[in-house]
């Protein structure tokens, strides 16, 4: 996993499904959903309404990329 990322496997009462949050530097980046199923994944970016400090709006591409398809699969 590249360096400063990292994601965590978790469920709620707001999710019919799990998901994954993906994190850069301890701050959160945004989210995976398997809510339409597997072959339908959705990724949903933090709004407005949460604490600026708590978040980043920049990673790395390529590095956030890997991430992403490695969080994906995790989900399969």
């Amino acid at each position: 996993m590249a360096q400063g990322f990292d994601f965590t496997i978790a469920d709620d009462c707001e999710h019919e499904k799990v998901f994954v949050e993906i994190y850069y530097n301890e701050k959160f980046v945004a989210l995976i959903s398997q809510e339409h199923g597997l072959d339908d994944l959705e990724i949903e970016f933090p709004g407005t309404n949460l604490v600026e400090s708590l978040i980043t709006r920049r990673v790395p591409l390529k590095d956030f990329l890997d991430l992403v398809n490695q969080a994906a699969t995790r989900l399969g």
